[in-house]
């Protein structure tokens, strides 16, 4: 264990939008958000480097053959299934269909007390084929179900697409007006278009954190386009920029299911392993 330099622990801070408040150890320090909420605690040897990348799954068996680059994982749902216990799960209030609101609040309780810290809202309230909701409805929804665990837990907004008016930023827009009150710790993100397109998806993610000025979570991102080739080129440029940017708090690639990022047994396809590796 090593005690952090003083140049490398305010690095640290400001790329995680924190402070630090003062430390238990040698090798830990207690960190405060900027915004005074929810002090945390973490190793000064994993301070200078805080892990973004994670895993959208669906088959929670089709996650163990990724390495410690990958710290956190998400499917949607509210339940992590038998996901190991390496992943720090994030569990999801997809939407209103189908009842998820009705085992929302006793399967959000016990992910906190699990070990989850943040919990995603809504997936693609700007999609007919999603979420499917109005900001209006929305924001209601978001006062009953998302807010109460405001201060237990990091609240990140409805994960938007990147389509255009009405839907995606202009979607969110009319969200936070409506959503008088509410807290929102950090802005979900999907990104979809063609693997050549790299600089248009730097340039978007890049404007959500300058715009909202809150960390930025991609909940999706890639592209249905291109050979495998250009996809795990798209793939090696996309890493080092998540990964460097300092609005950027979590990523995950859409998905980690087969034929994408493994295949049928869980073996990492080339595209698995070049998100992999470091």
């Amino acid at each position: 264990m090593k005690l952090l330099g003083l140049s490398t622990l305010l690095a640290f801070s400001a790329a995680a939008h924190a402070v630090v408040i003062g430390n238990l150890s040698s090798s830990a320090l207690i960190v405060q958000n900027d915004d005074g909420q929810m002090p945390y605690i973490i190793d000064s040897d994993d301070a200078a480097a805080p892990k973004k990348r994670g895993l959208s799954y669906n088959d929670p068996n089709l996650t163990k053959n990724f390495g410690s680059k990958l710290t956190w994982a998400y499917n949607w749902g509210q339940t992590p299934g038998n996901l190991p216990k390496k992943y720090n799960y994030v569990p999801m209030l997809w939407g209103l269909k189908s009842g998820l609101p009705n085992s929302w609040h006793a399967n959000a309780e016990k992910a906190i007390k699990q070990g989850a810290t943040h919990l995603l809202g809504f997936n693609e309230p700007d999609n007919a084929g999603q979420a499917n909701m109005s900001p209006a409805t929305a924001a209601a929804a978001w006062k009953k179900y998302m807010q109460p665990f405001a201060g237990k837990a990091k609240l990140c907004s409805p994960a938007i697409t990147n389509g255009g008016p009405p839907a995606g930023q202009a979607w969110l827009d009319s969200f936070l007006k409506a959503c008088t009150g509410c807290r929102i710790d950090c802005i979900a993100i999907h990104i979809y278009d063609s693997p050549s397109n790299v600089a248009y998806f730097k340039e978007y993610i890049s404007g959500v954190g300058k715009k909202y000025k809150k960390p930025v979570w991609v909940t999706e991102f890639g592209t249905f386009s291109g050979s495998e080739q250009q996809q795990v080129a798209f793939m090696k440029q996309m890493l080092p920029f998540l990964d460097g940017l300092s609005s950027v708090e979590r990523y995950a690639y859409f998905m980690d299911g087969q034929g994408i990022l493994v295949d049928s047994s869980g073996r990492l396809t080339p595209l698995g392993q070049a998100y992999n590796s470091d």
